[in-house]
């Protein structure tokens, strides 16, 4: 009875969605953004292929060290700009 009980725990742990975050995106590199205002970087860009706009930096394609502060996934793709994994786990402040 105990092992069915972890097994369904963890199976419940492995297959929901991430909770999502209370944190109001602040501009930082790969928050959430709707134009250039809502950034830092002042480069808010829209990543069509992976389907996200988020605060970026440019950077030379194939460096990625500009793109990787703090050990982020992120990688300095042929647009010159920064393209993380995902964006940050954050909301618009006008949301």
């Amino acid at each position: 009875m105990r092992m069915s009980i972890a097994t369904l725990l963890v199976l419940a742990a492995c297959t929901g969605d991430a909770p999502s975050s209370d944190r109001t995106c602040a501009g930082n590199l790969y928050d959430a953004c709707q134009q250039e205002h809502d950034c830092m970087s002042g480069n808010c860009h829209n990543f069509i292929t992976e389907s996200f706009q988020v605060c970026s930096t440019a950077c030379t394609p194939g460096n990625n060290q500009p793109c990787t502060p703090d050990g982020q996934n992120a990688t300095c793709g042929s647009s010159g700009y920064c393209t993380p994994a995902a964006p940050n786990s954050c909301k618009l402040p006008h949301q």
